[in-house]
């Protein structure tokens, strides 16, 4: 006679959590005050997992201890116009529920007069883009 023992492991919620799909307008507000603000496609990439195009990158995004949570490198345009590319990385968190988070950048390379490992938090702000293909509403016919 075999005895056998089953151990279940529950699973996240996923099916309570928001989700993100579509296009967002990303606004960061820098510690100076000033803003800066990018376009998003987002697609679900499985349970707790969304693919985030912005630009010519992209990224996925996981949903750990309920934030959603993406870290990436990204580039460094400084004010005398030049150029570092992935000269920093970046961590960014966001509420899922309001969409508001931080994106924290940490440069990995001396920059636009900052040391490299100099950091800066902006406060960030996801909004859904309405959707420019709504259907048109159909025009009545006169009747006599």
């Amino acid at each position: 006679m075999f005895a056998g023992l089953v151990v279940g492991v529950a699973g996240t919620a996923w099916a309570d959590t928001p989700t993100m799909d579509g296009s967002y307008t990303e606004t960061a507000t820098l510690p100076s005050g000033g803003t800066l603000t990018s376009s998003w496609t987002v697609n679900s990439c499985g349970d707790g997992c969304i693919y985030i195009k912005a630009g010519a990158g992209g990224s996925q995004a996981r949903l750990v201890d309920g934030q959603w949570v993406l870290d990436t490198l990204n580039n460094i345009s400084c004010a005398d116009g030049s150029y570092t590319q992935y000269g920093s990385s970046s961590h960014m968190t966001w509420d899922p529920n309001t969409l508001t988070g931080t994106a924290q950048h940490t440069y990995i390379v001396p920059a636009c007069g900052r040391p490299a490992g100099y950091t800066e938090t902006d406060q960030i702000k996801i909004e859904q883009t309405p959707s420019t293909s709504a259907t048109p509403t159909p025009t009545p016919t006169p009747t006599s």
